[in-house]
């Protein structure tokens, strides 16, 4: 979707490409909607070329270009394949646009380019891009991209065959690759689609950017003082299994005067999480001149539709308000946000038990639970016990501010220890690892060890890395294991 006057910029760009056989300046288009400065037309520029509609070479004067027919989207070309012996990645990023009609969902899609000979019985020739969608679980004669020994990736199509994995080629030069329980192996994804580079038109390789390889690994119940988004570039992709942060959102509070940015924060949380990994966030909105600055809902919206998360539930955290204005302009703010993102289709750990609550008629017999259908007819009633719990409902009541931890409450702005507690015990299997990019008073790590999984926590002040460590080492004793 774009709006009506992004719209009125696409048009004059085609009509005077039409007419001039050139693309209008930055300035012209400046003039031709009155537009206050050259950078608010750069604006609309930028917000067609992340839209697909055209792209703009920064280094011409008259470099925009206008995807004529239908509008495109940009993926990720992360590098070189084997479609022959499996050879170590060639690690390259660039991107390429592709026209968006040939993909339902671009999410979780990326684009290898092929090297080798070993597929081209299937018409993949060396040269040419495979277009990928992440997943974990190929089904038979799927073609997939397959790491193998934790270094070699290649294309095959896919077979399991009871207790071994056959990788196929397409070509009679070549072996089968079997894959037995004692190899490393992983499945990055299934192709979806192809690019021939025989076409007449040829993939547009948007940018490339050459990337040294990191060593990385996961600091393992650590605290560490810096910036959340520098730091989670040296974790692992697919490492954490859950996050529950509260970031410093609108100012609300003075956190040692530091800045934030939630859109990266988000892309960096999606990277590291596990397929199935959760993400939770304890959020609000500022009131200023009576209206909200709607960051919560700016903010899930975001994290769904431009990094590729799921929003599983929206909780309510309902608490004591404070005074604030609410007793002569407003309503008593009572209550905090709990949005919870997963990557991927489903969560990859999922127990409520814990998060049970009491039934108010618990233990009784009772007729009921009679519903309505969607014609107005209802169901038949049922007699029977009723259990003593039953499931909790997206409202958690958490009435216990701070805990009146006097450690905990150095922090300017806390939430109670149950939280993570909770959403921990539901999310995080036994021997996982929880991380808090905003770790502020510690209460997420603090969780974390009661409950004995691993965890990492990064905050950018050193006040609050302080904080936590102490209360790690008071409130949670090594000696409680």
């Amino acid at each position: 979707m774009i709006t009506k006057k992004q719209n009125d910029v696409l048009e004059f760009i085609k009509k005077f490409n039409q007419q001039n056989n050139i693309s209008p300046s930055l300035e012209e288009i400046k003039k031709k909607f009155k537009l206050a400065s050259v950078s608010t037309a750069s604006y609309y520029v930028d917000k067609l070329e992340s839209k697909g509609f055209l792209k703009k070479d920064n280094k011409q004067h008259r470099g925009i270009s206008v995807f004529e027919n239908e509008a495109m989207i940009k993926i990720p070309l992360l590098g070189v394949i084997a479609a022959g012996e499996p050879i170590q990645a060639i690690e390259n990023r660039e991107e390429i646009a592709l026209p968006k009609s040939r993909f339902g969902d671009s999410r979780n899609v990326f684009a290898l380019r092929i090297s080798g000979d070993s597929m081209i019985d299937e018409n993949i020739q060396d040269g040419d891009i495979i277009v990928v969608r992440e997943t974990k679980t190929p089904t038979n004669g799927d073609k997939v991209v397959a790491l193998i020994d934790r270094e070699n990736v290649t294309l095959k199509t896919f077979y399991r065959d009871n207790n071994q994995i056959i990788l196929k080629p397409a070509n009679k030069k070549y072996d089968s690759i079997i894959i037995d329980n004692k190899r490393e192996f992983e499945i990055q994804g299934v192709m979806i689609d192809i690019v021939k580079q025989s076409s007449d038109k040829p993939v547009d390789i948007l940018f490339t950017e050459k990337i040294q390889k990191r060593k990385t690994s996961i600091p393992l119940n650590k605290v560490i003082c810096g910036d959340c988004v520098d730091v989670m570039r040296n974790i692992p992709d697919n490492s954490i299994d859950l996050i529950v942060t509260s970031p410093p959102y609108d100012d609300v509070r003075n956190y040692n005067g530091f800045s934030f940015n939630l859109h990266d924060t988000g892309k960096e949380i999606f990277r590291v999480l596990k397929d199935g990994g959760i993400a939770v966030m304890v959020i609000q909105d500022q009131t200023k001149n009576f209206g909200k600055s709607l960051t919560t809902f700016r903010t899930i919206v975001d994290w769904v539709d431009s990094i590729g998360f799921k929003l599983f539930e929206t909780v309510i955290y309902r608490k004591h308000g404070t005074e604030g204005a609410w007793w002569k302009y407003r309503f008593r703010v009572d209550h905090e946000y709990m949005p919870i993102f997963i990557k991927g289709e489903r969560p990859g750990y999922f127990n409520k038990e814990n998060l049970k609550i009491p039934s108010k008629h618990g233990g009784k017999v009772m007729t009921g639970s009679g519903n309505r259908r969607t014609d107005g007819t209802t169901t038949k009633t049922v007699t029977r016990p009723i259990n003593l719990t039953k499931c909790r409902g997206t409202v958690w009541d958490y009435l216990n501010a701070g805990d009146k931890n006097i450690l905990k409450r150095k922090h300017p702005a806390v939430f109670p220890d149950k939280i993570p507690l909770d959403f921990i015990d539901c999310f995080c299997p036994p021997g996982g690892i929880v991380l808090d990019p905003f770790v502020g008073s510690g209460s997420t790590l603090v969780a974390a060890k009661r409950l004995g999984r691993n965890y990492i926590g990064i905050d950018i002040s050193k006040e609050y890395c302080d904080l936590t460590e102490e209360r790690l080492k008071n409130d949670v004793p090594d000696t409680l294991f």
